[in-house]
């Protein structure tokens, strides 16, 4: 997930980083309204979980991009004073308070494809 180098427009950034329309989609074709709250990241995890189990959709769908983009908002929304912040190759990433970037994408696809770490430790570990 790239964005075009030089993106400097933080409205139009939040607005494209915020659609997540397609995990949207997906996640209500699977019985979950995503309403950008860090209890939603639980409930997605799950729905994950039964996804990945699902072998009829690999190949077909690839969510990473759309999850890590959801995690971000969610992020960014609840954790003070991070933001979203595009790398100078037009890459998304959340900044946090302390300065350091998140690359919300990477986890996100770590997440999925791999059994890494649950969303909602990902925040969890934030408000610490």
């Amino acid at each position: 997930m790239y964005g075009s180098p030089g993106f400097d427009s933080p409205d139009r950034l939040k607005e494209l980083l915020a659609s997540c329309e397609q995990l949207r989609n997906w996640s209500l074709e699977h019985g979950l309204a995503l309403n950008d709250d860090p209890e939603s990241l639980t409930l997605l995890d799950q729905r994950l979980d039964s996804w990945n189990a699902d072998p009829s959709h690999h190949g077909k769908v690839d969510l990473s991009n759309e999850v890590g983009k959801y995690l971000g908002n969610v992020i960014v929304k609840h954790i003070g004073a991070s933001q979203w912040k595009v790398w100078p190759n037009g890459y998304p990433v959340i900044q946090l308070r302390s300065g350091a970037d998140l690359d919300v994408i990477a986890l996100a696809n770590e997440r999925i494809n791999y059994s890494g770490t649950s969303l909602e430790s990902i925040y969890s570990m934030l408000q610490a």
